[in-house]
């Protein structure tokens, strides 16, 4: 058991607990025989109070057992998977009081529940072993959760964006470049920003900032990022500034957090950032101009990127955070891979669902993800181009009508790749795709531009039954599996109703 201070309270207050009902006490006969009051051992046995050296000797004789036994951090078999559950550090990662949850009374409840909801908690920790859930995962799908219920558009974010460019008087009429930025933030914030100090540290070549909170304040920008990454960057550090963020992490990477209160801000940051650089008025007008194409033409797409002097994966983002909204295009998924070059494997980075049945993944899944999809397409095409990173991203940009085998439901998917600037040989895509539904055939005039291919994709390779599927990497194992219980059970339904005649 880890000796912090919260779990030493946490498993005093269960072991009190269970020695008082152990001997049929109640909370108000345990104060008369300790002398203690009511509310204090209440408090005790909640987890919120740790009670002196007297009062645990005290409590010791009234409920006759030994100092040491009172004090051990050994728990019984039936309070063992509560004590293992804190050691894990799984609910020091779970994003609760954002939810309205007391931790400490999800402890006292999980104490009283039976022994199979103690099977389920062993069950919890070995899963959370094996996928680090406890670590990074969990805080990164309640993120997407998050994004997801608030419909990926935080209206907070976008009042400050607005007051802050009204504050400033910042013109954030596109493009926003870097060299307008970096005379805002030393002006305004008095920053020292260096792009020359990372260079020593070639431990740190894959991170693209460090604030440091000296006096003046330093920002170490890694030089290798374009201009609209280094941009990027300063409009999060103008973000955590203006809106007094101080629970963050020093290095503007988001491999690795914390806590769900700093990967929250990081988000918010990034919100902030991207909606600074592409004004909302003027990336409607844009949108709606491009998506009342006739054609398809990624052509067209990319002369919008470098409008706004932005990333492909900034331009995405802005677009679904305003088109369920302003653009009536309420169901959608958001998806970005990375990948080495020469390697046939496609990790999954980021992820965001709006109002889809399909689950096109999941981070650090151990299947093989469709190679069917534009993503990877993209991808592939890319490494093959040979291209090189430019001051604005050279990027391949794909279109496809995405075709879910299992469901029959079509996703209009752009996707857009590009190569690393600061990790020699990896390459990424982002990727939008929007349901093709009323909604959005009455929105997009090209959507059944007949350029755009048409392809029978799933979700993995383990859970897809396409035949014949010259891009499969990995066997039906998943979907087999699940094809024979279903043979079984109608065979056993079929067995039992000619039986019962």
């Amino acid at each position: 058991m880890k000796p912090t201070g919260y779990n030493i309270k946490i498993i005093f207050g269960l072991k009190l607990k269970q020695l008082r009902q152990d001997r049929n006490l109640s909370l108000s006969e345990l104060a008369k025989r300790s002398g203690l009051s009511i509310s204090y051992l209440n408090e005790i046995e909640s987890g919120k109070k740790y009670p002196k050296t007297d009062k645990i000797a005290v409590l010791s004789d009234a409920l006759e057992v030994t100092y040491d036994k009172l004090v051990s951090l050994k728990l019984t078999r039936n309070l063992a998977p509560l004590g293992d559950l804190l050691e894990s550090n799984i609910l020091e990662q779970l994003p609760l009081d954002h939810y309205g949850i007391d931790l400490n009374k999800l402890i006292v409840l999980m104490a009283n529940a039976p022994l199979q909801l103690s099977a389920l908690v062993t069950t919890l920790i070995e899963m959370a072993k094996s996928s680090e859930l406890s670590q990074n995962n969990f805080s990164r799908t309640a993120l997407r959760t998050y994004k997801e219920f608030n419909e990926n558009y935080f209206e907070d974010l976008e009042k400050a964006v607005d007051n802050f460019v009204k504050k400033s008087r910042f013109s954030n009429k596109p493009p926003v470049k870097y060299s307008g930025l970096l005379k805002l933030i030393s002006k305004q914030f008095g920053f020292d920003v260096d792009e020359n100090s990372l260079k020593n540290y070639p431990e740190l070549s894959g991170i693209r900032g460090v604030f440091i909170s000296s006096e003046p304040k330093r920002l170490l920008i890694n030089p290798k990022l374009s201009e609209p990454q280094k941009a990027f960057i300063l409009g999060k550090e103008i973000a955590y500034q203006y809106l007094g963020i101080t629970d963050r992490s020093n290095m503007y990477s988001a491999s690795r957090v914390d806590s769900f209160d700093q990967l929250l801000n990081d988000f918010r940051t990034s919100y902030f950032s991207t909606a600074l650089m592409l004004k909302k008025e003027s990336i409607l007008k844009d949108l709606k101009r491009f998506l009342g194409m006739r054609k398809w033409d990624d052509r067209k797409l990319f002369e919008l990127i470098k409008k706004y002097y932005v990333t492909p994966e900034m331009f995405l983002q802005r677009f679904t955070n305003l088109a369920s909204k302003f653009l009536n295009l309420n169901s959608y998924f958001f998806l970005r891979f990375n990948t080495a070059r020469n390697s046939n494997e496609y990790n999954l980075t980021k992820e965001l669902r709006l109002n889809t049945i399909e689950n096109p993944g999941g981070y650090q899944s151990i299947e093989h993800y469709c190679r069917r999809w534009v993503s990877i397409w993209v991808l592939k095409k890319l490494e093959k181009s040979g291209r090189k990173a430019g001051t604005i991203d050279n990027p391949v940009i794909g279109a496809q009508i995405s075709e879910f085998k299992n469901t029959g439901d079509r996703y209009f998917s752009i996707s857009i790749a590009r190569k690393s600037r600061t990790t020699e040989g990896n390459n990424s895509s982002v990727t939008v795709g929007f349901l093709i539904n009323d909604e959005f055939k009455e929105r997009i005039r090209f959507w059944n531009d007949k350029n755009v291919l048409v392809k029978i994709v799933n979700d993995t390779c383990e859970r897809c039954l396409i035949k014949d599927c010259k891009e499969r990497v990995a066997n039906p194992v998943a979907a087999e599996k699940q094809t024979k219980y279903k043979n079984m059970r109608t065979a056993l339904d079929k067995l039992l109703n000619e039986m019962q005649r």
